[in-house]
């Protein structure tokens, strides 16, 4: 009866002007596909501590635990490539890691 929005959101037109709340749940979602197929080697228990917590201005911003960020960092230019290919044009331009 209801439709998702993770599926009303691949509906949207790739040229309309989206609310920014709308582009950042999608960028929110595209991380967390690409979370874990850049860093599918490191255990899932881990990979649940990093957290995307603001996109603005095309810079996604993660929380996650010292260590982690870390490693996120050293594998940024990958993960930010496969976001901006699975949203299908380059929405985020650059990945700021935060340690909790």
């Amino acid at each position: 009866m209801f439709t998702q929005v993770g599926d009303l959101i691949k509906t949207l037109p790739k040229r309309s002007k989206t609310p920014d709340a709308i582009v950042a749940l999608h960028v929110r979602r595209a991380f967390f596909d690409s979370l874990k197929k850049v860093c599918g080697d490191l255990p899932e228990s881990v990979l649940k501590t990093a957290r995307p917590t603001s996109f603005k201005k095309g810079v996604l911003t993660v929380k996650s635990p010292g260590l982690m960020s870390s490693e996120l960092q050293m594998r940024a230019g990958g993960l930010m490539r496969d976001i901006n290919e699975t949203l299908g044009k380059k929405i985020v331009r650059s990945l700021r890691f935060r340690s909790f």
